[in-house]
């Protein structure tokens, strides 16, 4: 366990190709044969006897998938209980550009109304003066810190979403915090929350078409492209309403190609990750 949670945290990532491999090569170190290996070579004095010198422990690694930024935020949340590399949010940046109005850090004192993309990072129920529950939450989304109130009427149509390490869609009326501002010394805001709704949610409701760029992507040509295409499970495309659009680029000219309505998917997170794990990182355009 103490090696996995290193591995996942990113305490190998100087000594391994990448942090991917390193967890991968924890199941090597804990083979069942190791602690035989090494008693042996420690009678022998030499604890590296054994090891041929061109042996490449990662050369069956070679071929592994790479984890994304996520990916590796939400191990490093898991092993030391706070994210390292980044931040969860920005991770996802070019997927959720049409969820949110605003960035936090670009507030200012004319806006009254805003959606904001946020992790939630706390939150705090009292009673009101009529005995219904009032939610104090405080969230980020890597540029700004903010709090917000979520009335009772608005609870109810999201308490079973509204949890600690979330990252949520908060919509609602937006005014200056007097009293963080005077505290911290600068323009604070916080939030009256009217919605509170998952990514999926929000994404199934507001994308419906990407573009994939072929000249940036894994694909060398349309027909390797169409083969890709073809390698994936048949049950993606169905129940979709997103339509897959493919530019290709030539010296002169540019062209954005509707490909039909038999590539349609469902615009989830898990979906958008699929996609660039066949054709390639941060390759998606969501218009």
């Amino acid at each position: 366990k103490s090696l996995e949670a290193l591995s996942q945290s990113g305490a190998f990532d100087s000594l391994a190709p990448s942090r991917t491999i390193a967890i991968k090569c924890v199941k090597d170190m804990l083979g069942e044969n190791s602690s035989n290996r090494t008693n042996s070579n420690l009678k022998s004095g030499d604890l590296f006897s054994s090891i041929e010198l061109d042996f490449d422990p990662y050369e069956k690694y070679e071929n592994t998938v790479e984890l994304t930024l996520t990916e590796k935020l939400e191990l490093e949340k898991k092993s030391l209980g706070y994210y390292l590399s980044g931040h969860p949010v920005l991770a996802i940046e070019n997927k959720i550009k049409k969820l949110r109005t605003r960035k936090i850090s670009e507030l200012s004192g004319e806006i009254k109304t805003g959606s904001l993309i946020c992790l939630i990072n706390s939150i705090r129920q009292i009673k009101d003066r009529k005995g219904k529950p009032l939610t104090f939450i405080n969230f980020n989304d890597g540029t700004g810190t903010m709090d917000g109130i979520v009335a009772s009427e608005t609870l109810e149509n999201c308490h079973d979403i509204l949890k600690e390490g979330e990252i949520l869609s908060l919509k609602g009326a937006i005014e200056v915090d007097d009293y963080r501002t005077g505290d911290l010394g600068s323009l604070m805001f916080r939030m009256r929350v009217k919605e509170i709704h998952t990514l999926d949610h929000e994404l199934d409701k507001k994308v419906k078409e990407i573009v994939i760029d072929i000249k940036n992507s894994k694909a060398i040509s349309l027909t390797d492209f169409s083969d890709h295409l073809d390698n994936i499970d048949k049950g993606f495309w169905i129940d979709g309403s997103c339509r897959l659009n493919v530019r290709v680029t030539s010296d002169k000219s540019e062209a954005i190609i509707d490909i039909g309505d038999k590539f349609k998917f469902i615009p989830s997170l898990e979906n958008l990750f699929l996609l660039e794990d066949i054709f390639g990182k941060n390759i998606i355009e969501i218009s």
